[in-house]
């Protein structure tokens, strides 16, 4: 399912994702001893105690935005990390930091906002077992003279289960481009509310990681544009892209087998060396002006804490 309303412009979020990724990596924790995965859920319980006391007290955005993304994490994404399917949702909040420091009270603000929106997918699931996969915060500059920043949230969930991995596509599978127009050719009107995106979301799913929780994600573009393949029978690229006469929104068996095929080579190419992968969103692009719409893959690494899921 693709949750729209809180969507933001690609563009947007890759400019914004090169500050995010250096400032994360500066505190990153790449042991996952035992011993180390319990300073790291210590030290995020910790923070929490210090976020919520009366004394108060304040972090740099930096170590902040690194803390709390974590104990969202550890508190509602500590799981086996094994969905039937996967939603995503992104919106972007107001950092209320000053001069690169952000204090105990603008945390707990931060922390509310985004445990209301992590609230309101389950509650619009209807369904009780309702958990996460990650969350990923993102603080960047907004370019206001007041030197106002904000954060990316990125949440994703869903319903606990296990699905067949990276199972090839059958013959009645026709789907739309995008759109969640559902499928085409002579099965053209069913599954409406899923497309080609949603398929191969489905199809790339696994291998499943160790149960834990993810720490300093990272988010990463790999656009179709960006993955040529000389040898592709359905196009230019490793990924689809829409064709000059707007003729190839119809993706066959073959094509999407195709794209499944590639899968792995992409998923290993944006890989950072001390990092894990997370999950992937396939984001339908449309493109301004006479440019041909194309996928993007929105893919997330991070640093799996092996714990005991709560």
């Amino acid at each position: 399912m693709k949750l729209y309303k809180y969507r933001i412009l690609t563009i947007i979020m890759a400019a914004a994702v090169i500050f995010a990724s250096c400032s994360k990596e500066r505190v990153d924790n790449d042991s996952q001893s035992a011993a180390e995965t319990n300073k790291t859920t210590q030290k995020l319980i910790s923070f929490r105690q210090d976020m919520f006391s009366k004394s108060g007290g304040s972090m740099t955005s930096d170590s902040a935005e690194w803390h709390l993304e974590g104990l969202l994490n550890f508190e509602q994404a500590n799981n086996t990390h094994e969905f039937i399917q996967v939603e995503f949702l992104y919106d972007t909040l107001t950092w209320p930091a000053s001069n690169g420091v952000i204090s105990y009270e603008g945390l707990q603000q931060v922390y509310a906002s985004v445990n209301d929106l992590a609230r309101s997918m389950a509650l619009q699931s209807g369904n009780p077992d309702y958990t996460f996969d990650v969350i990923d915060l993102q603080v960047i500059e907004t370019g206001l003279k007041n030197g106002e920043q904000a954060v990316m949230v990125s949440l994703s969930g869903g319903l606990p289960g296990t699905i067949p991995t990276y199972m090839p596509f059958d013959a009645t599978d026709y789907w739309e481009s995008g759109g969640l127009q559902g499928k085409c050719d002579i099965y053209a009107g069913q599954f409406m509310g899923r497309d080609a995106t949603t398929e191969l979301e489905d199809h790339f799913r696994g291998p499943y990681t160790i149960p834990g929780y993810y720490i300093s994600v990272d988010t990463f573009y790999a656009h179709a544009f960006d993955n040529e393949d000389p040898d592709n029978p359905y196009g230019d690229y490793m990924m689809w892209m829409e064709n000059k006469n707007h003729s190839n929104n119809c993706l066959s068996p073959g094509e999407l087998n195709y794209y499944l095929s590639k899968w792995d080579f992409i998923k290993n190419k944006y890989k950072p060396a001390n990092k894990t992968y997370c999950s992937v969103d396939v984001f339908y692009d449309v493109a301004v002006g006479n440019w041909p719409d194309f996928y993007t893959y929105i893919l997330k690494y991070g640093i799996n804490i092996g714990s005991s899921p709560s």
